[in-house]
Formats: C-alpha cells, sequence, structure tokens
C-alpha cells in the first residue's frame, strides 16, 4: 500500500459510507449522451464538489491556533473531494504546526500528483525549508528555498527566507543578489533590509550596510536588531567614513548600549553577547590607544635622530676654526696663490738681479694653481 493510499484511508474511513451516500442524493442526475455509433449512451462523471465552507473553516481554525480542529475540518473537506489541493495546503500547515513533518511531505507529494498550483506547492517547499532548518541543514534548506522562489517569484518572503540561510552559510555574495530582490518586491520589509544590510557587510561594502540598517530602522523605529547590528559594523569594519579607529569604536559601544536598553526597556533578557561586544570594542581603544602612542615616540626618535645627523654632517662638510693645531703628522694645506713678482726697477736705474723666492722654514713650495673645470 502505498503512502498516498494510506493517508487516503486514514482521511476518509470515517465517513466515507455516509459520505457516498450523501453526495449520491445532492448530486445531478448524470447525463446521457448518444453514442457515436450503435444507438448506445454514454454517462458523463457529475462535476467535481468544491468544498469550499469546509476550507474556509479549517483556515479560520488554522489561523486560531487551533491546529487540531483545522485538520479536522480540512479532512471533511477532502471526503467530499480527495482531489482538492486548498483543502491538502491547510491540512499540511496544521500538521507542521503540530510538529507531524511525515503527514506534511506526504501532503506535500499528493498536491503535486494532484497539479496543484505553483503558489500552494512554494508553501510547502518553504515548510520542507523550515524542517531542515531544525535539522541545522541549511544546504537542504538552501534547495528548497530556491525551488519556493522558483514556483512563486514574486513572493518576498521567500526571497528574505531564502538571503537569510545564505547569511547562516556564510556565502555573502549569494545571498546579496537575493536580498536586493526581496527589497525590491517589498520595500517596507524592514527585516529583508536588516538581512540586506547584514550581506553587504559580508562583503565588506560597509556604507550600504549602514544605509540598509538605517532603512529598516526608519521602517521600524523600535527595531532592536537594526541597532545591535549597526553596533557590530561600527566594531567589524576596517573604516568608517569620516572617523578615526577611536572614534569607531566609540560608535559601535554607543550602539550597543542603545541596544542594551532597548531590550531591558521590552522587558527581556539581554543575552550576554552585548557586553562581550563591547568589551571587545574597549580593548580596541586602548589597542589603538598604544599604539598612537607608540608612534608618536618613535617619531619624536627619529626627529632627534635627523636633527643630530644634520649637525654630524655640518661639521663633516665645515672648514677648522681659525689657529686651530692641526693633527700630529697632518699635511699643512698647500696655498693655491702664485708668488708675486719681483718688483720692477725705476727707470735708469740698473735691474738688480732677481732673488729666488724661498719658502717658509719647513712649509711645501707652493702649488701652481689647478685648472678650472670647463
Amino acid at each position: 500500500m502505498t503512502m498516498r493510499t494510506s493517508l487516503l484511508s486514514f482521511l476518509l474511513a470515517a465517513s466515507v459510507v455516509s459520505a457516498a451516500v450523501a453526495d449520491a442524493a445532492a448530486a445531478p442526475a448524470a447525463a446521457e449522451t448518444p453514442a457515436a455509433a450503435g444507438g448506445r449512451k454514454r454517462r458523463e462523471p457529475p462535476p467535481a464538489v468544491i468544498p469550499t465552507a469546509e476550507v474556509e473553516a479549517a483556515e479560520k481554525l488554522y489561523r486560531s491556533q487551533n491546529y487540531t480542529g483545522a485538520v479536522a475540518q480540512a479532512k471533511a473537506a477532502l471526503n467530499r473531494n480527495e482531489r482538492y489541493t486548498p483543502a491538502m495546503l491547510v491540512m499540511a500547515k496544521a500538521y507542521f504546526k503540530l510538529g507531524k513533518n511525515e503527514w506534511v511531505k506526504t501532503l506535500g507529494d499528493m498536491m503535486k500528483n494532484a497539479n496543484a498550483p505553483e503558489a500552494e506547492q512554494a508553501d510547502i517547499y518553504q515548510m520542507l525549508a523550515f524542517m531542515e532548518i531544525d535539522k541545522h541543514n541549511t544546504p537542504g534548506a538552501i534547495e528548497m528555498l530556491k525551488k519556493a522562489t522558483g514556483a512563486r517569484p514574486d513572493y518576498a518572503m521567500l526571497w528574505n527566507n531564502l538571503g537569510a540561510q545564505y547569511l547562516v552559510a556564510k556565502n555573502y555574495r549569494e545571498a546579496v543578489p537575493v536580498l536586493e530582490k526581496a527589497t525590491q518586491l517589498q520595500p517596507s520589509f524592514s527585516k529583508a533590509h536588516l538581512n540586506l544590510g547584514s550581506a553587504y557587510r559580508g562583503v565588506k561594502e560597509y556604507e550600504k550596510a549602514q544605509a540598509e540598517y538605517k532603512q529598516s530602522l526608519q521602517l521600524f523605529p523600535r527595531y532592536a536588531d537594526a541597532i545591535f547590528n549597526l553596533g557590530i559594523l561600527y566594531l567589524d569594519a576596517d573604516k568608517m567614513p569620516n572617523l578615526d579607529l577611536v572614534a569607531k569604536f566609540n560608535a559601535a559601544i554607543a550602539y550597543l548600549q542603545q541596544y542594551k536598553q532597548m531590550v531591558a526597556g521590552a522587558g527581556q533578557t539581554v543575552g550576554p553577547e552585548a557586553d562581550a561586544y563591547i568589551q571587545e570594542a574597549q580593548d580596541g581603544i586602548k589597542k589603538e590607544q598604544k599604539r598612537i602612542e607608540r608612534q608618536k615616540k618613535q617619531e619624536e626618535r627619529d626627529k632627534q635622530r635627523a636633527a643630530k645627523k644634520a649637525v654630524d654632517d655640518a661639521k663633516k662638510a665645515g672648514a677648522p676654526a681659525p689657529g686651530a693645531t692641526p693633527p700630529a703628522g697632518a699635511t699643512p694645506p698647500t696655498s693655491t696663490v702664485s708668488p708675486a713678482p719681483p718688483p720692477k726697477p725705476a727707470p735708469g736705474a740698473a735691474a738688480s738681479p732677481a732673488l729666488p723666492f724661498k719658502p717658509a722654514p719647513g712649509a711645501a713650495p707652493a702649488a701652481s694653481p689647478a685648472p678650472r673645470k670647463p
């Protein structure tokens, strides 16, 4: 016996006889048409019964969280028309809430065999994805949600849920276009803007991330998750416009403190994560302040070295001071000036023989001037 047959037996066993009698009494007489040959008549099947009232009652019970009653009303609808997919869908949703996942899968197969509209199948795919999420099977959830968006591409919720699973998988590049699609389909969807901000943060587009978080807050001013994620953005970003590192960490602390106040003000318990991130930001400030102090000291040392080098270079390039005694054994500098010519005799006077030039005792002979380089 197949799963589909087992389900139908379960659904219909209680009232199949009474339903058959009621339908036989209520149904109009079958139309008879003449056969093409031989004069025999062929009986046409009666029109399908549409159990609208039973399905509406099941939907109302489901919305009021009476899931057992919703299942009972959906069974009543299927007793009248076993291929009526709206009844199968509300039953599947009620079973999902009751944790009876195998029935959800079976009803999904039945709906597919009954050619259910794609929008109804999309709901089944989404429930199957949630089952995979409960099992921490992120790839399986992504597979089901991709089928859901394919079956119903105009539904922003499905795109947002698919993007959220890409975020769980840290596949930020795949998450970005999916979540952009969600916000395009439903611009007022604050959760989709929040998730898109996280996707942008994952690909290091920090300004876009900040814009999406703030858009989420504009749509929902008391959205604590948006405040929290702004704090994480300022904590994680390499840099933010017009802020140095210390100012960036201080902004992170301010957002995280605001998050704590908002959660506590709503009467909820603040988890330890916020305090851990605040401590991380404070540690980052101390580390940056120490780095700045080290840098200042290094710059001062470099400045002192440069000044000392300049003094040393000036000393090496300058002449010795007047009157300074040359070191022992050093050769005195030679003169570059030619000796003056001997004086000419006065007119009429006999020229006296020129006396040879003698250097000073112990001095080297004067050198001729060095030729100038062209």
